[in-house]
């Protein structure tokens, strides 16, 4: 069971977390001393050990980077994606996935479950999660969560797909990863009226 944290252990707690997720290792001491602003290791110590018995992590002090997590990041899943014909547009539920230290955090990020086989060749399975950091446009070659904002669903329908962008055909190529399937063409007016970027796919996670 863990126990709440004062404003300065949420803090170290917090700058622990984002060390494993971006650097997928712990920080020293030093290195929380000098994120949070604080010159006294021992004060981090003290904090570090009220942290442990508390349950939020555990620690090996005789180790420079001796800190784990009890609980590892999550993400909140928030609905299927279509890989193969949109979809209705995701709602948000109550459904969170478990990641390890080697995933990204990124403010914001979700995670769809995919149904359909148009990305297989990209490793993209029927029943696997896409993680997405939300962004609002994408480069060529980039795969996305391309949202048809007048699709059949209450809020639209959305697709995972390679997004490219043919300027010279003035259309936009959602390209799936799947020879057996023909791209889906979207004229640019069109593009710009009924569709959108949602986000990008930053990665995949199968559950074994």
């Amino acid at each position: 069971m863990h126990q709440p944290l004062t404003d300065l252990q949420t803090r170290i707690y917090e700058t622990i977390r984002g060390s494993i997720c971006r650097e997928r290792r712990p920080p020293t001491v030093d290195e929380i001393c000098a994120a949070i602003g604080i010159k006294s290791k021992s004060h981090v110590h003290y904090h570090l050990r009220a942290l442990r018995d508390k349950g939020w992590i555990e620690l090996e002090e005789h180790r420079a980077r001796g800190i784990r997590l009890t609980h590892e990041p999550t993400v909140p899943v928030l609905g299927r994606i279509a890989a193969g014909v949109p979809i209705e547009l995701f709602e948000e539920g109550a459904e969170e996935l478990d990641l390890d230290e080697h995933l990204r955090d990124e403010a914001g990020q979700y995670a769809l479950r995919v149904r359909g086989n148009s990305m297989i060749e990209q490793h993209i399975y029927d029943g696997d999660y896409v993680l997405v950091r939300p962004a609002p446009a994408a480069q060529n070659g980039e795969i996305v969560v391309a949202v048809q904002l007048s699709g059949e669903g209450v809020k639209g329908a959305a697709t995972v797909k390679r997004f490219f962008a043919e300027r010279e055909h003035r259309r936009i190529r959602l390209q799936p990863a799947n020879s057996t399937l023909e791209p889906m063409y979207i004229a640019a007016a069109k593009w710009a009226r009924e569709w959108a970027v949602q986000g990008i796919v930053t990665g995949v996670y199968r559950p074994m």
